[in-house]
């Protein structure tokens, strides 16, 4: 099981890996797009040996940034200690759960990342 532990402006994900993820934000310092943004920039480059996941983890996220009127690509904009990997992915894709209850269609594609992710990581 994984925890996310949010402190002092960092973003701790902990649990069955030993990788820890930190995310290195202050509270309200980045949108929900930001995170998707460079959810969707880290997946591009995270491992690619997943059955699928990552790549249909990917393509939610695009779908999502979408719905927010944003198409994947650029910088990213989210700073996290590390290289980028699937951890990485879902620890800021699950910041952005509660920024994006307004868009339904978003917040859905957001959901089906996150669960291609939780599947790739078990």
């Amino acid at each position: 099981m994984r925890h996310l532990l949010v402190a002092f402006g960092f973003v701790f994900l902990s649990g069955c890996t030993s990788n820890a993820v930190v995310i290195r934000s202050e509270a309200g310092a980045f949108s929900a797009r930001d995170y998707l943004q460079t959810a969707y920039e880290t997946l591009v480059v995270a491992e690619t040996d997943t059955s699928g996941h990552r790549i249909r983890a990917q393509l939610e996220t695009r779908a999502a940034l979408e719905a927010l009127g944003e198409r994947g690509g650029g910088e990213r904009k989210v700073p996290f200690e590390g290289p980028p990997t699937l951890s990485v992915a879902l620890a800021l894709l699950e910041h952005t759960e509660p920024e994006m209850t307004q868009n339904v269609l978003a917040l859905t594609h957001a959901r089906r990342a996150l669960a291609e992710l939780r599947e790739a990581l078990k």
